[in-house]
């Protein structure tokens, strides 16, 4: 989503934690859709996807991989 910050930049909580992934194929009144579960040690999401979100969904993770450099810069940047 274009305009929006990608997470709560004012969260005090805010921390990398232990997570875990896990998807499986769900028959709903609606026809078969991915149920896509995130669960950390604070909270646990699920959605119900369609083919076509899912696929929309891994693209956007695949392009965020192929961004990442694997540098890890300090807040603020390099320069004071």
């Amino acid at each position: 989503m274009q305009g929006r910050p990608p997470f709560d930049m004012g969260n005090p909580y805010l921390s990398s934690v232990e997570s875990e992934l896990t998807t499986s194929l769900v028959n709903t009144p609606a026809g078969q859709q991915a149920a896509v579960t995130l669960r950390t040690t604070s909270a646990t999401v699920t959605v119900f996807l369609e083919k076509a979100t899912l696929k929309a969904w891994a693209a956007q993770l695949a392009n965020t991989e192929t961004a990442m450099t694997g540098l890890i810069l300090p807040h603020g940047g390099l320069l004071p």
